[in-house]
């Protein structure tokens, strides 16, 4: 039995391209073949690696050292087969999938947009606590304070979505979603082509200059995490 597993960053199409990074351990990057595809893997001592800042770290600089070079498909944290002759199966098994996925990524990068704003919800809260001590009047006045909140978050999604609407059109794909948390108000990723990427950021700055009451987030381009659709079939991890 060998002594080693082999941990997978990304699938990409087949390439003669050789990182100048290292993976996990310091072991060296090499690519396993399928056909007119690949996946770019390293040696790894064990079955499982930890998620922490470190490792995190490698996994990302791989990913973002390959991406500079070819399209890919990013592999979750700690994918990790026993033996190559399985990443080869793998390969073959997702082969329409992959070429799918790659397809659609090509010659496009995911960016993405966070925006932030204060909501002095919790302040609320504790005076109506202690204004209010009969419950009846308490759960009004809750209910009123949860009807104007509910007006007053939507009304600040309406002028961030005036933004998403047209980020979406220079976009091939875009998704979003208004988590309401930690001061987040919206969370978006966009699929950009290429030559797209000026007027986006072109976009964005005016985004910026109008909306000065809240804090925006800008960042890209990403490893297309939110636009990769693969149907595991309970084997990413053999």
């Amino acid at each position: 039995m060998s002594e080693f597993n082999y941990y997978i960053y990304c699938i990409t199409y087949r390439s003669d391209y050789v990182p100048e990074t290292t993976g996990h351990r310091n072991e060296a990057i090499y690519e396993v073949m399928y056909k007119d595809i690949s996946a770019f893997i390293s040696k790894i001592d064990c079955t499982h690696v930890d998620l922490s800042y470190d490792n995190l770290q490698c996994h990302e600089n791989v990913i973002s050292e390959i991406i500079k070079n070819c399209t890919l498909l990013p592999m979750s944290f700690s994918t990790i087969c026993k033996t190559e002759e399985k990443i080869k199966l793998l390969l073959e098994k997702y082969y329409d999938q992959f070429i799918s996925n790659l397809k659609y990524l090509d010659g496009k990068i995911e960016l993405g947009i966070k925006v932030f704003y204060k909501l002095n919800f919790d302040e609320e809260d504790k005076k109506v606590k202690n204004i209010y001590k009969n419950p009846k009047d308490y759960m009004l006045r809750k209910y009123e304070l949860y009807q104007n909140r509910q007006k007053q978050i939507n009304n600040h999604i309406s002028k961030i979505i005036k933004y998403h609407k047209q980020l979406s059109d220079l976009s091939h794909d875009s998704c979003y979603t208004t988590p309401i948390k930690n001061n987040l108000l919206f969370n978006a990723s966009y699929l950009v082509f290429d030559e797209k990427k000026s007027d986006f950021d072109k976009t964005i700055g005016k985004m910026k200059d109008e909306l000065t009451d809240y804090m925006i987030m800008y960042s890209g381009p990403w490893p297309a995490y939110h636009f990769i659709k693969i149907d595991w079939q309970g084997d990413e991890n053999e």
